[in-house]
């Protein structure tokens, strides 16, 4: 009966078969309901039917603006921590379970190592950060980077939720490791000495993967807080002929106001950069080729 009630409401039934859909329509009240909607249907789709004028959309919008808009509703988490939660289903657990992984490993070596339990976990912990923070931007890493570059959502806010999270999670680890590896006697100095060991140059190599990952991609970002790790690693030992460099690496590698300034200068630079929108070079594009 329902392709006959599209056919009556298109008017090709023959005179014969609409009577016998009028004496079924008499009897049933849903076919009549659904005859209604076909009507409607047909109506819309007669070319002969005039579509509104300009008149009738004028007076649309003139009752749109002048009639009052309520408040918003109440109520909600709001939209950053809607935002917040999105991107928290982004985060790669294999990225994070790796992360603690190599962390843990750190607290054995430090345990093992006794008296240079900071300096193990002043290796650990900035590398971990780094390698977490490089990707968190980019299409190789991002799932969503296709539909956050067409979202309305400023990028410079998404990268610091994303930072956020990363960092958070790996400095969370470390506190972890720092607590860890105090309790069971790995450093006689206490758990702020074994922090001091590694928090600014955690900071400072994230900061600069921060901003190498947003301009140039992950590939430098990971590559250059490998070579700043490695140049650490060795200063003790193949490089230590090269006095220079074993004083650079240690002032990078030290918690004090210069890291801690420059690791905020590199990631307000790093925002500066993602905020300018869509980005030129193929490697920062929403495409890859």
């Amino acid at each position: 009966m329902n392709e006959r009630l599209m056919e009556y409401a298109a008017g090709t039934l023959t005179p014969a078969e609409r009577a016998t859909v009028d004496a079924h329509l008499a009897g049933c009240d849903g076919c009549r309901a659904d005859l209604a909607a076909w009507a409607g249907i047909a109506a819309a789709a007669d070319p002969d039917v005039t579509p509104p004028g300009p008149a009738l959309i004028r007076r649309v919008l003139a009752r749109s603006v002048l009639s009052a808009v309520g408040p918003p509703a109440r109520g909600g988490s709001g939209p950053n921590i809607d935002l917040v939660r999105a991107e928290l289903r982004l985060l790669r657990v294999r990225v994070l379970v790796a992360s603690a992984f190599v962390m843990a490993l750190g607290v054995v070596l430090a345990v093992v190592q006794g008296g240079g339990a900071g300096d193990v976990l002043a290796l650990v912990a900035p590398v971990v950060a780094a390698a977490g923070v490089s990707g968190v931007y980019g299409p190789r890493h991002d799932p969503a980077f296709e539909v956050v570059a067409a979202t309305p959502t400023a990028q410079w806010l998404i990268l610091l939720i994303r930072l956020t999270l990363v960092f958070g999670y790996d400095l969370i680890l470390a506190l972890a490791a720092s607590a860890v590896v105090a309790l069971l006697g790995g450093s006689v100095a206490g758990i702020w000495a074994l922090v001091v060991a590694w928090l600014g140059p955690m900071a400072l190599l994230s900061a600069l993967s921060l901003l190498l990952v947003v301009w140039f991609g992950p590939d430098l970002a990971i590559g250059a807080a490998l070579t700043l790790w490695s140049l650490r690693a060795l200063s003790g030992s193949v490089l230590a002929q090269a006095g220079w460099l074993v004083d650079l690496t240690g002032v990078v590698w030290s918690t004090n106001l210069v890291t801690g300034l420059v690791a905020g200068v590199l990631t307000v630079a790093a925002v500066i950069v993602a905020g300018r929108g869509e980005p030129v070079r193929h490697s920062r594009a929403t495409y890859l080729t």
